[in-house]
């Protein structure tokens, strides 16, 4: 390791081309000065960023970090083709506005579905009611809730959901209150209740998944998810201190939203702020996207959730053209606050620009990890031959396959290899202690154990002074 203030003698640089179906308004960098070159137009769509040539610090001690912004003040939608050899690729992105006022967002329905199993029985139980009341507490007059309990069998708290009034709250959180873990866990049967309950097309609906994780499950389950995504968006809240995160983590993708893990009452509060700011202000519902003029085929998701205020909905796939006269359009349909929402966007299939060709990798990418959470959560290796043939076919890394790097020129033939050591910079504000460095003043690092080897070193005294206190009461007493 180099050492504190020294300047690395490597030299580093790094250049981003960036390609977006919907115009980029902001690019910023919080961790390094960049140099940024746009594309000619108000709402361009491609960009490309590098370090900044004169900048004054180093800039390989660090973690290289680009934001990017794209909404505006409506709800736009764009599309990205690639045409390749074999194969073309397209992403379809809707993206929501910037700032969702009030009158935009449409009514909200909660189905919170609640474990309340023998493994949750205790802290993870606990956990779940201390998120339970951030959750409810949380809601608007105007939103409706309902919340399923289940374990070995399922029962709603109401037939039907019912408004978030103060009193029915309330009502709520007493019951869950009384609740105590008990029997098997499951998922799939609540689901797939919660699913039966209908919902009108203007509403969206959020059903929040509060477990430990260690359920009866079978794929099934993601797949359930996948093909309701239009009726109602999925977000799953991993409870206790050893959370089965393939499950939690699964689920989230499969709704196309974020696992939220709570390993201690006191994050409960945290976290349910963070998803609120992430659910609480949809703006379209009952989404779907169509093509006219090209054919698609291998469309990733096949069914598309509602576009909340922190979410955009992005749908990746193949494409063909075919010999039909109807101009290629992607229209964007849906329900928002004001009633029925159209939107038809020209795709130009001439348009195949640079960088593009990632879109091939995103969608195997995105393919992989659907089939790795299938497998993951049943075991074994039922999708072993799907992932291996996606990652030889596109040539990804994946559990199956690795990379290996084979140099067929010798470049030192007869000779022997040399060794030059190349110090790495220590990180931006790690001081030597870091290293085991003295300190600038030449002092030793002081070796004062820490607070764990002072609790075992007590509890040995103690063993060691109540054996000395049994020997002295075994001695005979003497005048």
């Amino acid at each position: 390791m180099l050492r504190q203030g020294e300047v690395s003698p490597s030299a580093f640089n790094l250049k981003v081309n960036l390609a977006s179906p919907i115009g980029i308004q902001d690019i910023r960098s919080p961790s390094h000065a960049i140099d940024t070159a746009m594309d000619a137009g108000t709402a361009s769509k491609r960009a490309s960023v590098q370090l900044a040539a004169a900048a004054s610090r180093v800039a390989n001690n660090r973690d290289f970090i680009l934001d990017y912004r794209l909404a505006g003040s409506a709800i736009q939608s764009g599309v990205l083709l690639h045409r390749g050899e074999k194969e073309n690729f397209f992403l379809a992105m809707v993206q929501p506005p910037q700032a969702v006022p009030q009158a935009a967002i449409t009514p909200r329905d909660y189905v919170f579905v609640v474990d309340i199993s023998g493994s949750m029985h205790g802290f993870p139980l606990d956990t779940a009611k201390s998120l339970m009341r951030q959750l409810l507490g949380n809601l608007r007059a105007s939103d409706t809730f309902n919340v399923l309990l289940f374990s070995g069998s399922n029962r709603m708290l109401a037939p039907h959901s019912v408004p978030a009034t103060p009193a029915n709250v309330n009502a709520a959180i007493r019951t869950i209150e009384q609740m105590g873990g008990g029997g098997s866990t499951e998922l799939l049967p609540a689901l797939r209740r919660v699913y039966a309950e209908p919902k009108a097309p203007e509403l969206a609906r959020t059903v929040v998944v509060v477990t430990d994780g260690y359920v009866t499950v079978e794929s099934e389950a993601f797949a359930l998810v996948r093909q309701h995504l239009g009726q109602a968006n999925v977000f799953a809240f991993g409870i206790g201190s050893s959370v089965n995160r393939h499950l939690m983590e699964g689920l989230a993708r499969a709704g196309m939203g974020e696992p939220f893990i709570v390993t201690r009452p006191d994050e409960a509060k945290a976290q349910a702020e963070r998803f609120r700011k992430l659910i609480e202000s949809p703006v379209l519902t009952s989404v779907k996207a169509r093509f006219e003029g090209i054919d698609v085929y291998d469309v990733e998701p096949q069914q598309l959730p509602d576009v909340l205020a922190e979410r955009p909905v992005i749908v990746f796939g193949k494409w063909r053209e075919h010999a039909g006269t109807t101009p290629p359009n992607l229209i964007v349909e849906g329900r928002a606050a004001h009633g029925p929402y159209t939107q038809t966007l020209p795709i130009d299939v001439a348009a195949d620009g640079p960088g593009t060709g990632a879109l091939r990798l995103l969608w195997a990418r995105h393919r992989i990890a659907a089939l790795s959470d299938e497998e993951a959560l049943t075991g074994g290796e039922a999708q072993k031959a799907a992932i291996t043939k996606l990652g030889l076919d596109y040539s990804l890394l994946t559990q199956y396959t690795s990379f290996i790097a084979v140099d067929k020129v010798v470049r030192n033939p007869g000779g022997r290899g040399a060794t030059a050591n190349q110090p790495s910079p220590l990180p931006e504000g790690v001081s030597n202690l870091a290293v085991g460095e003295a300190s600038a003043l030449g002092a030793a690092v002081s070796s004062t154990p820490e607070p764990e080897t002072w609790a075992a070193m007590l509890v040995v005294l103690a063993v060691l002074g109540a054996q000395a206190a049994r020997r002295q009461r075994r001695q005979p007493f003497t005048a």
